[in-house]
């Protein structure tokens, strides 16, 4: 079923969209790290956002980081292009498919910010770019669905437990900020 999933979204894609799409989810990465040093650069120099936020940020992303390797380590899924055989390569992936990555690693980040970002619109920005992220990975062939549920629950979790780290063991600090 899950194949049958990924070839229909596979054929049904923009296809005229996909240098964009590329670039859009080959650039998940540089995002963050953008977003993380415009979180930094917030505390330093204006305090504009909590500092708890980056913190939240940086140790809910390094969870993930730990929990994505360990789990595609222990379930090793061959990705759909490799197993499918009939779609063609348009972004490189190697190693294993559940859970998604580059999916935990965008909601891991809007799950951390959601809360302080307050703004309808910006919310939606977040919102719209975790989605397309999770649409490119299943729409290139690179990951199931279930996949990308893997890395939702990831991020979920991650972002949680980077909370409740930083409050039980930065209580006063974190407190005095959120």
């Amino acid at each position: 079923m899950e194949r049958e999933w990924v070839r229909w979204v596979y054929l049904h894609r923009p296809a005229e969209a996909d240098h964009w799409l590329i670039a859009l989810t080959d650039g998940v990465t540089a995002v963050t790290v953008v977003v993380l040093l415009l979180l930094a650069a917030g505390v330093w120099i204006r305090r504009t956002y909590a500092p708890g936020v980056f913190w939240q940020a940086l140790l809910a992303l390094a969870i993930t980081g730990i929990w994505v390797h360990l789990l595609k380590w222990i379930v090793r899924r061959g990705r759909p292009f490799t197993e499918m055989g009939d779609l063609e390569v348009l972004v490189r992936s190697g190693g294993y498919s559940f859970p998604s990555g580059h999916t935990a690693e965008v909601f891991t980040l809007v799950f951390v910010l959601w809360p302080y970002v307050k703004h309808p619109f910006l919310r939606a920005l977040l919102a719209g770019w975790a989605l397309l992220i999770a649409y490119t990975r299943v729409a290139f062939g690179v990951h199931y669905p279930t996949d990308l549920a893997g890395g939702i629950l990831v991020a979920a979790f991650s972002a949680a437990g980077a909370k409740f780290l930083l409050k039980k063991f930065a209580a006063k600090k974190f407190e005095d900020q959120s």
